[in-house]
């Protein structure tokens, strides 16, 4: 098989976590990592010395017209997607966009409008639905191993930007204008779970906050305009309440859980924190049994990442099914969700 050949754009992100499982996939003959780009020309040699690329591209749209990439990784912030793929695209490119996949929902069906008018694979990285506990939830809701769904409630409470650390890496995140929120960065990740797992979303509404005016910066405190906390409610497909309160300011933030109660049993999804990075163990029961462990909490962080990679690879080589690869549309979907939540981000002033 031919090696897909990807092209980076945006090392801040991707460094330590999309190129080490880029060059673990290369040296099975998957895929070669061909070229990276950033906006500076020292930056891109830096980081094509480091990382052993052949290519060091400056600007995004040079990258783009590389005849030697099949495929475009965008890892930059959200309120760069929408050029950056709308440039792969054109230039008969499949794209791989970070979530979320843009600032509005505006924008993302722009995205997706063009994905489906150039034929090629456009895929947002939604990598949460390829940790194995929680692929096993979805088949098990699917059997009715539960029975009918009545209840969904999830908590995701983080400590990340109480972090200084974090800050340091995503401090960008602090800037509600780059599409940045709890609800719209970690947030899309557990709308897509539960609309992946229970079916489309209706009756949308909540709350948002912003609760922490400054995070622990490396140079002092660095002012946060963006939504730090968020609560909303959902019916599923099926009628199903559904709830979700989270907040990426949470100092003892013990991470992330889904529970599902049914007419027959429960299903409970736990992870140590965001679910694109921590291992999922999913535990549940039948009515009358004993809650027991179903699938382990474990792997390593960038699992989900290289699951998703090898299903793209494999669709792209041989025409294996998409089957659970998330597209510009699933992109989509899960901003409408944040837009139903904080009204868009034109009107997030309001927000206290």
């Amino acid at each position: 098989m031919t090696p897909l050949r990807l092209g980076v754009v945006g090392l801040n992100y991707a460094a330590g976590t999309h190129l080490p499982v880029y060059a673990a996939l290369a040296r099975e003959g998957l895929v070669e990592l061909a070229a990276v780009a950033t906006a500076h020309r020292e930056t891109a040699d830096e980081a094509a010395r480091t990382h052993g690329v052949p290519r060091a591209h400056v600007g995004f749209e040079a990258l783009c017209a590389d005849p030697d990439v099949d495929l475009v990784d965008v890892a930059t912030r959200p309120s760069r997607h929408a050029a950056m793929a709308a440039a792969a695209l054109e230039a008969g490119k499949h794209v791989l966009c970070e979530a979320p996949l843009a600032r509005s929902v505006a924008e993302g069906l722009a995205m997706a409008d063009a994905a489906a008018s150039s034929g090629r694979l456009a895929v947002v990285d939604m990598q949460s639905r390829y940790w194995p506990g929680l692929a096993e939830l979805r088949r098990r809701v699917h059997d009715g191993w539960i029975g009918r769904v009545d209840n969904v409630a999830v908590q995701a409470f983080y400590p990340t930007f109480t972090n200084p650390a974090a800050v340091r890496g995503s401090g960008w995140c602090a800037d509600a204008g780059h599409g940045a929120s709890s609800l719209r960065v970690h947030g899309l990740h557990t709308a897509d779970i539960v609309r992946w797992t229970f079916g489309e979303l209706t009756d949308v509404q909540g709350v948002v906050a912003r609760r922490a005016p400054t995070w622990p910066g490396p140079d002092g405190p660095l002012p946060a305009d963006s939504v730090d906390s968020a609560a909303w409610t959902a019916r599923t497909a099926d009628g199903a309440v559904c709830s979700v309160h989270s907040s990426w300011v949470a100092p003892a933030g013990a991470g992330w859980r889904l529970v599902a109660h049914g007419s027959g049993g429960v299903l409970i999804a736990e992870a140590a924190g965001h679910t694109g990075h921590f291992p999922v163990r999913l535990s549940g029961a039948r009515t009358g049994e004993d809650v027991a462990e179903i699938v382990a909490a474990e792997g390593a962080a960038t699992e989900p990442f290289t699951r998703l990679v090898r299903a793209l690879v494999a669709h792209l080589a041989d025409g294996a099914p998409a089957g659970d690869l998330p597209t510009f549309a699933d992109g989509v979907a899960a901003l409408r969700v944040a837009d139903a939540v904080d009204g868009g981000l034109a009107t997030l002033t309001s927000a206290v």
